[in-house]
């Protein structure tokens, strides 16, 4: 009788310009002024404590296998800059992603239905763009991050949305 090899399984999930095989990632994110957060269609309001305070981030635990992160920021002084602030992180601390023009599209005003869910096809949606902001105040933010808005100046409300490009499915190693 001959003996079977192990067999291991890895996930390997592409974000665009990484891979990650850690289970659970740290997504930091703030907005100016106030903050509305899904991940995958599910509202994480109940995961925000600092919504309403653009100086300080939330940090919210979510699963490695998302496929869309979407927020919507509104402003409260329609005088100021809107912008939107992100990382994401492993538990190692190693940054994976963070806000810029390149990855991120956003739409100023309201929000279309179904945006914050993966099958939304925001092809239409322009890539954000930096909007000049600086500083991170108090938050745990990479600095790398860029503040980001949509490219189109919103009065009082924008949305961005951080799609996953794929997933590869598990193979066997060995």
């Amino acid at each position: 009788m001959g003996r079977r090899p192990l067999q291991f399984y890895l996930l390997l999930t592409h974000f665009g310009t990484f891979y990650c095989t850690a289970p659970t990632l740290n997504l930091r994110i703030t907005c100016d002024d106030n903050l509305a957060l899904y991940v995958d269609g599910t509202d994480q309001a109940a995961n925000l404590i600092n919504q309403d305070n653009w100086s300080k981030d939330d940090v919210v635990k979510i699963s490695s296998a998302f496929q869309v992160i979407a927020a919507q920021c509104m402003n409260g002084n329609k005088s100021s800059k809107m912008g939107l602030l992100a990382s994401l992180d492993d538990d190692n601390g190693d940054v994976l992603m963070t806000s810029d023009s390149e990855n991120w599209r956003c739409l100023a005003g309201e929000p279309v239905a179904g945006w914050t869910t993966e099958e939304f096809d925001d092809s239409q949606w322009q890539k954000a763009i930096p909007n000049g902001m600086t500083g991170t105040k108090q938050t745990t933010i990479s600095t790398d991050a860029v503040w980001i808005t949509a490219a189109t100046e919103p009065k009082s409300k924008f949305c961005c949305r951080y799609a996953r490009a794929f997933t590869r499915q598990p193979k066997a190693l060995g």
